[in-house]
């Protein structure tokens, strides 16, 4: 024994571990110094920690195997000694790569040891500590329809932690996802990106409310904070701002004074008028089918009628006055009067307010597309509630709008890391990316979301129309099929105009007895369609018949909304069937006046390009090539599948400088 000691200490081992270890606590002491004031991540010290302690059996290792001598590292045992500076040294008299192999090989292993071992816990731990998914909360009211209430509540949790700059809040479109799930809380967390898991349960009955929530560490499954809250239903609003502030502190959130605030900021004090404003909530999260939209309306209007002094039920009630003119819905002037009027008294009211502020940008953009005031309400709502997904993805489609696509594409995926399974932030991230031809950027998202949800129709027809564009018109097809929804018909019936499957058209627009397909870009009278197949069953006089009545439907529309460019493209491609060249090429022009790309870099080049097809179909060739050149060289323009198979441009398709533009937007893979 005191032979082997004898040796260690002859090949310096003991030197080396001491050494080894004042050097690790040295680094360690600044790293815990350091490190924080840096905002460096924790893993990074947790990762040094694990590297250290490591490569401590591997000093102890290289110290028993190797000298060190003035001719560097060489084997303890060698017994080749030279003569340098008067003394006698060992040299190891081997080539480099034998000598230096055993170092290579301890190194490479520790690294694969390491990697493989700390790798995946190092992704876990960066993960932002300050994280939080709330997941939607157990309905044990003795009435089952009080799920709206539960929700409700689940809703206000996470709008109240949103305003905490110092969190991160998931949003409640992708926790609802989790509803009823029985998921391990650790696949959650992982799916979501969150390191905390808020779960609990909500009771309502004879006029009191139970709440019982409890806060946990997701990857250790430790309970950080657990209570039971049993309140009259009146005080429900303190309840929530209790829970909100509660859960920040369990995180050691530091909140500000202004933060506190507006989390105690109550909603209303009055319970009944509450019910409705969540109800109203509830259509709004459903989807803006204008069944919806009426329904939300008329479920905030009882809100405020109840309480008057309802700031966020007269900024829910005045931004779906503003979605019932985007959608299509209303289009009247007297609408966005009533969206006005809702808006202006939740201002009033409430200044100050992160979805007052959202609203308000809503009726901007939504309303008159003023993209300079509608990005400073949205960036307002922002800085009041950071982790509000919303404000994010509208300020993405604001830039979208003005063109800034990779601002855009930022803040979407801001947006995106907030609500990471909301298939309206997933669709439209994907459809900036189509706009400037990036398609290959698109497919992790949609891939994803269609594994989780194979049937979701706004992914179904984002990855259509991407499949197209790319020149991939029968895969388009068949994604477009999987699209149940009635409005889905425009997108299908595209799709069979490009295939040139008239029969199909003619099928579709019989079952089902619509009137007109379209969608918040694009509008036409069945008749238009009719007319086309018509004309391809060279039945002209059937065909004028058709065209005929598209005509007068379109002006009828234009005389109610003289103002939307829908119409008027949609008239001049009729006109243009019918021959009528110098009518055609006015309401083409009109319609890229009333929208032009420079005011809208998203729907602008739309009514380009249906103005390229109208001089393309009335012979005016040079002009529809010139138009196809200027489209295929900005963002929103034209696709290599569009040009590739669009019947209008027959006439031309020949042409060089069409195949020339065709080959330019061939995807590269």
């Amino acid at each position: 024994m005191n032979n082997f000691f004898e040796e260690l200490k002859s090949r310096k081992v003991f030197r080396v571990a001491a050494t080894y270890g004042v050097v690790a606590w040295i680094l360690m002491q600044i790293g815990e110094v350091t490190f924080p004031a840096l905002n460096i991540p924790e893993w990074v010290m947790s990762t040094l920690v694990v590297v250290l302690l490591a490569g401590f059996p591997i000093a102890i290792i290289f110290a028993w195997i190797f000298d060190k001598t003035p001719q560097g590292f060489v084997k303890t045992d060698v017994k080749e000694t030279e003569n340098v500076g008067g003394m006698n040294v060992k040299v190891d008299n081997k080539p480099f790569y034998q000598r230096k192999r055993n170092i290579f090989l301890a190194l490479g292993i520790t690294a694969g040891i390491l990697i493989g071992t700390y790798g995946g816990e190092t992704f876990k731990k960066s993960v932002d500590k300050k994280s939080i998914a709330v997941l939607p909360f157990d309905n044990y009211s003795t009435a089952p329809e009080d799920q709206y209430f539960s929700d409700g509540i689940t809703e206000v949790i996470i709008a109240n932690l949103a305003k905490v700059k110092d969190l991160k809040v998931i949003s409640r479109t992708s926790v609802m996802e989790y509803k009823n799930t029985t998921k391990k809380l650790k696949d959650i967390a992982e799916e979501l990106g969150v390191a905390h898991i808020l779960e609990g349960s909500i009771q309502r009955a004879n006029g009191r409310v139970r709440v019982i929530g409890q806060l946990i560490d997701a990857y250790t499954d430790k309970h950080i904070w657990a209570e039971t809250y049993d309140r009259q239903e009146t005080d429900i609003f303190d309840l929530q701002s209790d829970v909100a502030i509660e859960i920040a502190e369990a995180l050691k959130s530091e909140l500000t004074t202004d933060e506190k605030a507006r989390i105690n900021e109550k909603l209303t004090e009055n319970t009944i008028a509450y019910e409705y404003y969540l109800k109203g909530n509830m259509f709004d999260n459903e989807g803006h089918s204008p069944e919806n939209l009426r329904a939300a309306i008329a479920e905030y209007e009882r809100a405020v009628t109840i309480d008057p002094e309802f700031a966020e039920a007269y900024a829910q009630l005045g931004k779906m006055h503003a979605h019932m003119n985007w959608y299509r819905v209303d289009l009247s002037d007297s609408r966005m009067n009533m969206s006005k009027n809702a808006i202006d008294k939740a201002m009033k009211l409430k200044p100050n307010n992160a979805i007052v502020r959202m609203a308000q940008g809503t009726y901007f953009y939504h309303g008159f597309r003023e993209y300079g005031k509608a990005l400073a309400e949205y960036t307002k709502a922002r800085d009041l509630a950071p982790s509000n997904s919303y404000s994010h993805f509208y300020i993405a489609m604001i830039y979208r709008r003005l063109g800034d696509f990779d601002r855009s594409i930022e803040a979407n995926e801001k947006a995106v890391e907030m609500d990471p399974l909301s298939t309206l932030m997933i669709q439209n991230l994907n459809q900036t990316y189509n706009a400037i031809r990036k398609y290959s950027n698109a497919w992790p998202s949609i891939d994803r979301i269609l594994s989780i949800n194979p049937t979701e129709t706004n992914i179904l027809w984002i990855k259509s129309i991407i499949l197209s564009n790319q020149g991939n018109l029968e895969m388009a097809r068949q994604f477009a099929e999987k699209n149940v929804l009635s409005s889905g018909i425009i997108n299908k019936i595209n799709y069979d105009y490009l295939s040139r499957d008239y029969e199909s058209i003619q099928k579709r627009l019989s079952n089902s007895s619509v009137k007109s397909v379209s969608n918040i870009w694009a509008y036409y009278p069945a008749d238009y369609y009719y007319g086309i197949v018509s004309t391809y069953k060279n039945d002209k006089g059937k065909a004028i018949k058709y065209f005929d009545s598209s005509v007068s439907q379109l002006q009828s529309q234009i005389k109610t909304y003289p103002n939307d460019p829908r119409f008027h493209s949609a008239l001049g491609l009729t006109y243009a069937r019918l021959g009528q060249h110098d009518k055609a090429i006015i309401s083409g022009l009109r319609a890229t006046e009333i929208l032009p790309a420079s005011r809208d870099a998203l729907f602008g080049p739309i009514y380009e390009k249906y103005l390229a097809g109208i001089y393309a179909l009335v012979g005016e060739s040079d002009k529809a090539l010139d138009k196809i050149e200027y489209l295929t060289n900005i963002p929103g323009g034209f696709h290599y599948g569009e040009l590739l198979y669009d019947p209008d441009f027959d006439s031309i398709r020949d042409k060089p400088r069409f195949q020339s533009a065709l080959n330019r937007l061939k995807p590269k893979s």
